[in-house]
């Protein structure tokens, strides 16, 4: 799938592979500090299954991705006026190549993975296919063995597809749920892409 237009997304027929009702994903970084919202508050709970060691599914044990730089700014982030902290998080997560998706749906239809978080329509977004992958197997949406249908789309198709997810009822994308977890509501997605862009292509002011 190239053109998000291809939602809207996944209707109640489809709920079973692609919603996790009522909860966040699992997780397998708590403790990791929080992350941020873009314009508002920090990362707020997220409900975590006590009975199994972190890293671990009923199919076993699995390796946790390596920390990335986002990781280590999401965690940094103190609060909502932590506006260095923010924008230095979104700088990041704006520049990367691509932004990875879990593809649920019918062969050449597919649409990206999404999930109720804190009574919301969240897409389930990954800075990496790694991580993609990590989830997937975590939350047994494939075997260890099974090859990972993914959506790779860069960060400006998403700002630029913004209002169509919204219309569609996205109310934000959760990064890496099931690491950091840091979010933005789908409507900041341009305003953040501007700020971080702009900050990146002011001059210098400083005379030497």
């Amino acid at each position: 799938m190239s053109e998000p237009t291809d939602l809207p997304f996944q209707d109640d027929e489809h709920r079973p592979e692609s919603i996790y009702e009522g909860e966040r994903p699992g997780e397998n970084g708590a403790g990791r500090g929080h992350g941020a919202e873009a314009g508002g508050t920090g990362r707020s709970g997220q409900d975590v299954d006590r009975s199994l060691t972190p890293g671990t599914t009923r199919l076993g044990r699995l390796g946790e991705p390596e920390e990335t730089e986002t990781d280590v700014l999401a965690a940094r982030v103190t609060g909502p006026e932590d506006h260095d902290g923010m924008t230095q998080l979104w700088r990041a997560t704006m520049g990367l190549g691509h932004w990875w998706f879990v593809a649920v749906g019918e062969t050449g239809a597919e649409s990206p993975a999404a999930a109720q978080i804190d009574g919301q329509m969240m897409l389930l977004t990954f800075t990496s296919a790694e991580r993609a992958r990590h989830f997937a197997v975590q939350n047994e949406m494939v075997g260890p063995d099974e090859d990972l249908r993914a959506i790779a789309l860069t960060p400006r198709e998403l700002v630029d597809s913004s209002t169509t997810y919204a219309d569609a009822g996205i109310a934000g994308l959760m990064f890496d749920p099931h690491l950091s977890g840091y979010f933005i509501p789908t409507d900041q997605l341009p305003v953040v892409w501007d700020a971080v862009n702009t900050a990146t292509d002011a001059p210098n002011d400083q005379t030497s």
